[in-house]
């Protein structure tokens, strides 16, 4: 199988090519270990994931974005909407965590919205210090029709996916959620 060593032959080339061949026949091993296979196969599932999300984020975003453009920014839709949701209106932290922003990234976004009359801003009852951010009826009837082109653009979007597979979806998310925030959450102690 291995040929006899020659005299002129480098001494280590038998013992590399052996190694190498060694090397070889463990990495097949590994290969068909189901752990390790899993492991690989796992982690670049999770990046291949990742980036399917991110993409499709992506595209349904711009669409989005440019479907409520005629109405306002897509950030300031976001504030919009919330405050839509909330008659009594949100105080600035609490309107960060709902939107995943700093009360710092808001306030230029909410300063254009109350200029242009559409939030207003009350002294919290609670805290005289914070203020309560509500729509004003202007304000209510900007969102509530950019909230419709917001709707129709998505229901177009996604008209090319079954409802199953879009609950199958949601459901799957809200487990990618939770696992994802559990580990943020010990990291975080």
């Amino acid at each position: 199988m291995f040929r006899q060593a020659l005299p002129g032959d480098d001494p280590g080339r038998g013992a590399r090519s052996l190694r190498r061949l060694r090397g070889l026949h463990d990495r097949d091993r590994r290969l068909r270990l189901p752990g390790r296979v899993r492991r690989r196969a796992d982690r670049h599932l999770a990046v291949s994931t990742w980036l399917r999300l991110l993409h499709g984020y992506a595209l349904i975003e711009r669409e989005l974005r440019r479907a409520v453009a005629a109405h306002c920014t897509f950030p300031q839709f976001d504030v919009l909407s919330q405050l839509d949701r909330e008659r009594a209106g949100l105080s600035f932290v609490e309107l960060s965590r709902r939107l995943l922003v700093t009360a710092g990234n808001l306030t230029g976004i909410v300063d254009r919205l109350h200029a242009e009359g559409l939030v207003r801003r009350a002294i919290h009852p609670a805290d005289r210090r914070a203020f309560r951010l509500t729509l004003t009826p202007k304000g209510r009837r900007l969102v509530r029709r950019a909230q419709g082109r917001h709707h129709r653009a998505l229901t177009a979007l996604l008209a090319g996916v079954p409802a199953r597979d879009l609950r199958v979806l949601r459901r799957l998310l809200d487990r990618l959620r939770a696992s994802a925030s559990a580990r943020a959450g010990s990291r975080a102690r």
